[in-house]
Protein backbone atom coordinates (compact mmCIF):
# COMPACT_ATOMS: atom_id res chain seq x y z
CA UNK A 1 0.00 0.00 0.00
CA UNK A 2 1.44 3.33 -1.37
CA UNK A 3 1.04 6.63 0.05
CA UNK A 4 -2.62 8.52 -0.18
CA UNK A 5 -2.55 10.85 -3.68
CA UNK A 6 -3.23 14.25 -2.85
CA UNK A 7 -6.93 13.64 -3.80
CA UNK A 8 -7.24 11.50 -1.02
CA UNK A 9 -5.48 13.58 1.36
CA UNK A 10 -6.55 17.21 0.59
CA UNK A 11 -4.84 19.92 -1.11
CA UNK A 12 -1.27 20.75 0.51
CA UNK A 13 -1.27 23.42 2.94
CA UNK A 14 0.42 27.18 1.47
CA UNK A 15 2.28 29.86 2.69
CA UNK A 16 2.74 30.51 6.56
CA UNK A 17 1.13 26.68 6.09
CA UNK A 18 3.71 25.13 4.80
CA UNK A 19 6.80 26.58 6.25
CA UNK A 20 4.94 25.74 10.12
CA UNK A 21 4.98 22.43 8.13
CA UNK A 22 8.38 22.33 7.41
CA UNK A 23 9.76 23.88 10.92
CA UNK A 24 7.93 20.81 12.82
CA UNK A 25 9.10 18.28 10.74
CA UNK A 26 12.73 19.67 10.90
CA UNK A 27 11.99 19.76 14.68
CA UNK A 28 10.78 16.75 15.25
CA UNK A 29 13.13 14.79 13.40
CA UNK A 30 15.81 16.77 15.44
CA UNK A 31 14.16 15.30 18.70
CA UNK A 32 13.36 11.30 17.48
CA UNK A 33 17.41 11.42 16.03
CA UNK A 34 18.41 12.48 19.55
CA UNK A 35 16.31 9.93 21.04
CA UNK A 36 17.94 7.32 18.90
CA UNK A 37 21.05 8.57 19.57
CA UNK A 38 20.12 8.61 23.29
CA UNK A 39 18.93 5.21 23.31
CA UNK A 40 21.63 3.58 20.91
CA UNK A 41 24.36 5.31 23.17
CA UNK A 42 22.70 3.98 26.36
CA UNK A 43 22.20 0.34 25.36
CA UNK A 44 25.96 0.62 23.74
CA UNK A 45 27.84 1.95 26.62
CA UNK A 46 25.48 -0.29 29.22
CA UNK A 47 26.39 -3.58 27.16
CA UNK A 48 30.35 -2.95 26.13
CA UNK A 49 31.42 -0.97 28.97
CA UNK A 50 28.63 -1.59 32.17
CA UNK A 51 28.55 2.38 32.10
CA UNK A 52 24.68 3.45 31.69
CA UNK A 53 24.24 6.98 30.67
CA UNK A 54 22.76 8.10 34.09
CA UNK A 55 18.88 9.28 33.40
CA UNK A 56 19.00 8.29 30.32
CA UNK A 57 15.21 7.57 30.77
CA UNK A 58 14.30 10.69 32.19
CA UNK A 59 15.90 12.21 29.09
CA UNK A 60 13.93 10.17 26.40
CA UNK A 61 10.63 10.54 28.37
CA UNK A 62 11.25 14.52 27.75
CA UNK A 63 12.17 14.39 24.71
CA UNK A 64 9.10 11.62 23.57
CA UNK A 65 6.51 14.30 25.48
CA UNK A 66 8.32 16.75 22.80
CA UNK A 67 8.03 14.76 20.28
CA UNK A 68 4.42 13.82 20.60
CA UNK A 69 3.57 17.46 20.94
CA UNK A 70 5.00 18.28 17.85
CA UNK A 71 2.89 15.39 16.11
CA UNK A 72 -0.48 16.24 16.69
CA UNK A 73 -0.30 19.93 14.47
CA UNK A 74 2.16 17.92 12.15
CA UNK A 75 -0.57 15.58 11.09
CA UNK A 76 -3.12 17.95 11.03
CA UNK A 77 -1.19 19.61 8.34
CA UNK A 78 0.10 17.16 6.13
CA UNK A 79 -4.01 15.82 5.65
CA UNK A 80 -3.10 12.38 7.73
CA UNK A 81 -5.86 12.21 10.23
CA UNK A 82 -7.53 8.92 10.55
CA UNK A 83 -11.21 9.43 8.75
CA UNK A 84 -13.15 6.83 8.23
CA UNK A 85 -15.74 8.14 5.09
CA UNK A 86 -17.25 4.52 3.57
CA UNK A 87 -20.87 5.89 4.86
CA UNK A 88 -20.66 9.12 3.91
CA UNK A 89 -19.89 8.86 0.62
CA UNK A 90 -23.16 7.25 0.73
CA UNK A 91 -25.17 10.48 1.77
CA UNK A 92 -25.96 13.32 -0.57
CA UNK A 93 -23.50 16.30 -1.14
CA UNK A 94 -25.39 18.27 1.96
CA UNK A 95 -25.61 15.90 4.53
CA UNK A 96 -21.70 14.90 3.72
CA UNK A 97 -20.84 18.94 3.85
CA UNK A 98 -22.83 18.79 7.40
CA UNK A 99 -21.15 15.98 8.93
CA UNK A 100 -17.83 16.90 7.80
CA UNK A 101 -18.39 20.24 9.73
CA UNK A 102 -19.53 18.28 12.66
CA UNK A 103 -16.45 15.94 12.77
CA UNK A 104 -14.35 19.21 12.41
CA UNK A 105 -16.22 21.00 15.19
CA UNK A 106 -16.10 18.09 17.63
CA UNK A 107 -11.95 17.27 16.97
CA UNK A 108 -11.23 21.38 17.01
CA UNK A 109 -13.23 20.60 20.59
CA UNK A 110 -11.47 17.39 21.61
CA UNK A 111 -7.87 19.25 21.21
CA UNK A 112 -9.02 22.68 22.35
CA UNK A 113 -10.10 20.55 25.71
CA UNK A 114 -6.73 18.39 25.31
CA UNK A 115 -4.55 21.98 25.31
CA UNK A 116 -6.37 22.98 28.37
CA UNK A 117 -6.52 20.11 30.05
CA UNK A 118 -2.11 19.68 29.41
CA UNK A 119 -1.81 23.80 30.30
CA UNK A 120 -3.51 23.27 33.58
CA UNK A 121 -1.58 20.09 34.48
CA UNK A 122 1.52 22.05 33.79
CA UNK A 123 0.79 24.70 35.78
CA UNK A 124 0.27 22.09 38.61
CA UNK A 125 3.05 20.37 37.69
CA UNK A 126 5.15 23.77 38.17
CA UNK A 127 3.00 24.79 41.55
CA UNK A 128 3.89 20.95 42.98
CA UNK A 129 7.45 20.78 41.31
CA UNK A 130 6.74 17.63 39.64
CA UNK A 131 10.24 16.22 38.35
CA UNK A 132 11.41 12.84 36.36
CA UNK A 133 12.64 10.69 39.03
CA UNK A 134 16.56 10.58 38.94
CA UNK A 135 17.36 13.72 37.18
CA UNK A 136 14.74 16.19 38.84
CA UNK A 137 13.92 17.34 35.39
CA UNK A 138 10.57 19.59 35.79
CA UNK A 139 7.39 17.99 34.12
CA UNK A 140 6.00 21.43 33.55
CA UNK A 141 7.71 21.75 29.86
CA UNK A 142 6.55 18.54 28.67
CA UNK A 143 2.85 19.63 29.87
CA UNK A 144 3.08 23.01 27.92
CA UNK A 145 4.68 21.68 24.84
CA UNK A 146 1.79 19.13 24.83
CA UNK A 147 -1.01 22.37 25.15
CA UNK A 148 0.68 24.38 23.01
CA UNK A 149 0.63 21.18 20.20
CA UNK A 150 -2.91 20.62 20.86
CA UNK A 151 -4.17 23.82 20.76
CA UNK A 152 -2.21 24.22 17.55
CA UNK A 153 -3.48 21.72 16.13
CA UNK A 154 -7.26 22.72 16.81
CA UNK A 155 -5.79 26.19 15.27
CA UNK A 156 -4.85 24.29 11.92
CA UNK A 157 -7.78 22.69 12.00
CA UNK A 158 -10.00 25.34 12.23
CA UNK A 159 -8.05 27.58 9.53
CA UNK A 160 -8.10 24.68 7.06
CA UNK A 161 -12.07 23.95 7.29
CA UNK A 162 -12.79 27.54 7.03
CA UNK A 163 -9.84 27.99 3.85
CA UNK A 164 -11.55 25.38 2.01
Amino acid sequence: MGSPSPEETGPRPAGWFKRLEILLVVSGAAIIFALMGLSVSDALLRSFFNKPIFGANDYAQILLSFAIAISFPLCVLSGRLIAIDTLLRRFPAPVQSLLDWSTTILGIAMLAYLAWRSFFNALEAATFGETTLLLQLPFAPSYYAVAIGCGLSALVLLLERITK
